[in-house]
């Protein structure tokens, strides 16, 4: 493995960690307006589930684009 692949591969890992904290932060304050008991359509509720699917959607594509560059490596070794 060259070493930009595993700097590429590390910043990865850094990133997605970092995504996945905000991903849960993001769930947890859905989860604290449902138990406010905030209704569904109410603007705050529906600006916390937009930001919570952005940030989902970010850690999703960085986590496939993760895997692949992990297992194109894999396949040079």
């Amino acid at each position: 493995m060259k070493r930009d692949e595993a700097r590429l591969l590390l910043s990865q890992a850094r990133r997605l960690t970092t995504l996945g904290i905000a991903v849960e932060h993001k769930r947890n304050k859905l989860k604290s307006l449902v138990a406010q008991g905030v209704a569904y359509d109410d603007p705050k509720m529906l600006q916390a589930l937009e930001n919570f699917m952005q940030a989902d959607t970010e850690w999703k594509e960085l986590e496939a684009a993760h895997l692949r560059l992990r297992k194109k490596l894999d396949k040079k070794q």
